[in-house]
C-alpha cells in the first residue's frame, strides 16, 4: 500500500462498521432448490482461476439459476478472455475512493441485488470485496473462513480450502455444505 494506505483503510473499516449496523437481513431456512439468482464476487488476480468459475456457472444455469459475478481486476485493464462475458462486471482501482470503498454503478448495483446466494471468492481479504459482501441482504452469505474474528465475518456459511486457497477446492466445498444445509434429512 501508498504512504497513507493503512490509515485510509482504517477510515475505509470505520466507515463499513457504521453502514453495517443498518443492514437488515431475512434470517430463513436456506434451500438449493429455490435460489433463482446467485452473486459471485470474484478477485481475479489468478486469471487461471476462471475455468472453476466458468464451471460453476455452467452448473447453476444447468439448474436454472442465474448467475452475476463481481470480478475485481488488480490491474489497469481487463483481460481479453473476461470481456466478452455477459454475466461478469468488472470493479477496478478507479472504482474506489480514497478509503478503499466501491462507489461505481456496478458496484452499487450488485449490493443492491437482492441475491438468494451470494458467494465470496475472496482469499486474499480485499476490503473492497469485504465491503460490498457485508452491505449485501443476500439471506445466504458463503466466503473463505481466514477470518482471526469469525463473529464479525460477514459469512453464514464459511469454508476452509487450504493453504495456498484453491478455488476449485473451495467452490466443491461450498455447493456440497450448501446442499447438506437445505436438504431437510441432514439439517442439524
Amino acid at each position: 500500500m501508498e504512504l497513507f494506505g493503512k490509515l485510509r483503510l482504517r477510515a475505509g473499516r470505520m466507515i463499513l462498521r457504521r453502514q453495517t449496523a443498518t443492514v437488515r437481513r431475512l434470517k430463513q431456512g436456506f434451500d438449493m432448490d429455490r435460489v433463482k439468482r446467485v452473486g459471485i464476487l470474484w478477485d481475479a488476480s489468478v486469471e487461471n482461476d476462471f475455468q472453476y468459475l466458468a464451471n460453476l456457472n455452467r452448473q447453476m444455469v444447468d439448474l436454472g439459476k442465474s448467475v452475476e459475478v463481481l470480478a475485481w481486476i488488480p490491474g489497469k485493464s481487463v483481460p481479453d478472455r473476461l470481456t466478452g462475458l455477459t454475466y461478469m462486471k468488472f470493479l477496478k482501482r478507479e472504482d474506489l475512493n480514497w478509503a478503499y470503498i466501491p462507489h461505481s454503478k456496478d458496484a452499487r448495483g450488485f449490493i443492491d441485488t437482492r441475491f438468494d446466494l451470494l458467494i465470496d471468492i475472496n482469499p486474499s481479504s480485499l476490503f473492497c470485496l469485504e465491503y460490498i459482501v457485508s452491505l449485501s441482504v443476500a439471506p445466504m452469505k458463503v466466503g473463505p473462513d481466514h477470518s482471526s474474528d469469525p463473529v464479525n465475518a460477514p459469512y453464514d456459511l464459511m469454508i476452509q480450502a487450504g493453504k495456498p486457497f484453491s478455488i476449485g477446492t473451495f467452490l466443491q466445498q461450498a455447493l456440497h455444505y450448501l446442499s447438506l444445509i437445505s436438504n431437510p434429512e441432514t439439517r442439524a
